[in-house]
């Protein structure tokens, strides 16, 4: 059976393939070619191929890929070579990528930990004998410079949502933020385009009207901005002459922002601390002695690496793989760049109220084309500003249900002390347009009420295990409305922003948005897949709200199916079995219990 399946093939990409092996498994086979065996003729008989970057690969792999293959480049460092490469080659080249802000952060965050405590250069002496004086021994002048991160100033370039990360976390350092944007100036003086950003940096942080007073005032200093077709030099060397004495550098964006040259002088000379640079280009910097400089870190181009990234990645290109084989949609380019998502994040003053007040607010407004399940709650005693009443109820409705939900209520008490954990992974409605006001149709407060009016024995009491045993893995599926007026529909906000749960009547199931393929957690567990999303799967926010945001199973993305008939269920949120939706649903694909292959009906 495996002979008769379309090869997909991972060139000098995954060697370990059996992720891959095992997700595709019915639909198609996976194997690694290395560049060894280019001459085995596999490169040729594949209709997949994967790689990390077609620049990165030789010419003699690059002449036997085919214009009719689809080509998958997970995480190419540099897509605009990539691309203009294949457009030579007449090849299909499809970019996937996801959101590395959270990565950059963290590596700027130890870069500059690393400068002010001087670990690279106290490490080198942590296993010579001298070492065991101490700090009042020969150690002692190594340590002459080693600062605290406390009252330090963290000066910010750019706009963007590895820049909001890092501010987040400089403040959890008890730092002071200030930040410039770049893109906002470049418009004011008629050197550029003014691009609107939806990343919004924390209350505490404070805009700076011009560079060099930035510079002038800050301890700190890292680069946040986008790559563009015309990199401008932003820190020259006139501009790092307003430089605050005994600053810190730290370059992860691209190299061509700096003056290296004028960097360089400026180390040598004394007037900045440290400088730490993500992929160091040109002369300047492959001296030996400029490397071996203790106030210098240089970084091989992998502050954006994890391996929850890579993960993320490889699941994104199996979802774009199955919808290839399964559905023979032909994906389009699925990038989340570093300022298009994560842009959720609450601060202080932008908190999400509570439960009760939202409920009240979404009673006020209309709510057209979905079916509203509003019942009033008469017990309401508490106090709306009383944490730690929610907190109370929702443990002891977590655990009247731990019978049904087993396994959610550690990760529950996890994720409660992450406030940000999720909001951070779908874009925030606050930055939609008027038109989407519809998405707070799917506010699911609405329907949270109907069900959290009943006693909390009918979650458990009703749940049927008929209606899964119906549902197989890698079914696909429409979900209509329980009116039965239209579907459940996955949209974008606003071009390239988040994906949302919304409905529409004029649609039909062959529509890639209608579709959803069912991925089973665990015997009664499921994920909702999105096609139109790339995979993503279906959950719910910090705003009660249904969104596509993430790839990797959590309690999130877990739901129960209650309701003996498919015609007539519940999708019961395993994070909140208070959160509901009525649905509808219709199969659309099965897979054939014989060779594994999911086939349309009607």
């Amino acid at each position: 059976m495996a002979s008769s399946l379309p090869l997909v093939v991972s060139l000098n990409c995954i060697e370990d393939t059996s992720f891959e092996v095992e997700a595709l498994a019915g639909v198609a086979s996976v194997e690694h070619v290395g560049l060894s065996h280019l001459a085995d003729g596999r490169i040729e008989t594949a209709v997949a191929v994967l790689l990390h970057s077609l620049a990165f690969l030789p010419r003699a792999a690059q002449r036997r890929l085919q214009p009719w293959q689809l080509i998958l480049c997970l995480g190419s460092s540099d897509r605009a070579v990539d691309s203009a490469l294949a457009a030579d080659l007449g090849l299909r080249l499809v970019h996937v990528d996801v959101n590395r802000a959270e990565e950059i952060a963290d590596t700027i965050m130890a870069l500059f930990l690393a400068l002010l405590r001087r670990t690279n250069l106290l490490s080198r002496y942590s296993s010579s004998s001298s070492a065991a004086s101490g700090w009042f021994g020969s150690i002692q002048p190594l340590c002459r410079g080693m600062r605290r991160c406390r009252g330090l100033v963290l000066g910010i370039i750019g706009r963007s949502a590895s820049a909001r990360c890092l501010a987040t976390r400089s403040l959890a350092f008890r730092m002071s933020v200030l930040y410039f944007d770049v893109n906002e100036n470049n418009y004011a003086k008629g050197k550029g385009r003014f691009q609107q950003s939806s990343v919004t940096f924390p209350p505490a942080a404070r805009k700076m009207d011009t560079l060099n007073d930035l510079l002038a005032a800050s301890d700190l200093i890292s680069l946040h901005c986008a790559l563009s077709d015309e990199p401008i030099q932003i820190l020259d060397a006139e501009c790092l002459q307003h430089i605050k004495h005994g600053a810190f550098i730290v370059n992860t964006s691209n190299s061509q922002l700096i003056d290296d040259y004028a960097l360089k002088q400026l180390l040598i000379d004394g007037t900045i601390a440290g400088c730490a640079l993500d992929g160091a280009e040109g002369p300047q910097w492959m001296e030996a002695w400029v490397r071996e400089m203790p106030n210098v870190l240089i970084l091989p181009r992998s502050a954006d690496y994890s391996e929850e990234v890579w993960m993320e990645i490889r699941e994104k290109a199996i979802s774009m793989l199955q919808a290839f084989f399964l559905d023979s949609v032909i994906p389009n380019n699925d990038i989340s760049d570093e300022g298009e998502e994560n842009s959720g994040i609450a601060y202080e003053g932008d908190q999400v109220e509570n439960l009760e007040l939202r409920t009240s607010q979404s009673k006020e407004s209309k709510v057209s084309g979905l079916p509203q399940n509003t019942v009033t709650r008469s017990d309401r005693r508490h106090s709306r500003s009383s944490k730690k009443a929610k907190k109370r109820r929702a443990r002891q409705s977590s655990q009247q249900k731990s019978h049904d939900f087993s396994g959610v209520e550690g990760s529950y008490s996890s994720q409660q002390e992450d406030d940000t954990a999720i909001s951070g992974m779908e874009q925030s409605s606050r930055f939609a347009s008027p038109d989407d006001s519809k998405s707070k149709q799917i506010c699911l407060l609405e329907s949270n009420m109907e069900s959290s009016s009943r006693k909390p024995e009918t979650i458990s009491e009703g749940l049927n295990r008929k209606c899964v045993e119906l549902l197989k893995d890698g079914f696909v599926i429409a979900l209509h409305t329980r009116e039965r007026t239209g579907f459940y529909v996955s949209r974008q906000r606003v071009p390239g922003g988040g994906w949302f749960l919304d409905t529409f009547s004029n649609v039909t199931k062959r529509d890639p948005a209608v579709q959803f393929l069912v991925s089973f957690k665990s015997k009664d567990v499921l994920g909702l897949r999105s096609f139109a999303a790339g995979g993503k799967l279906l959950q719910i926010n910090r705003r009660m709200e249904f969104v596509f945001a993430s790839y990797n199973f959590d309690v999130w993305e877990s739901w129960m199916l209650e309701g003996s008939l498919l015609e007539d269920c519940r999708l019961v949120n395993c994070r909140n079995p208070l959160v509901v939706l009525d649905v509808c649903i219709e199969i659309v694909a099965v897979v054939d219990e014989e060779d594994g292959v999911a086939r349309w009906l009607g």
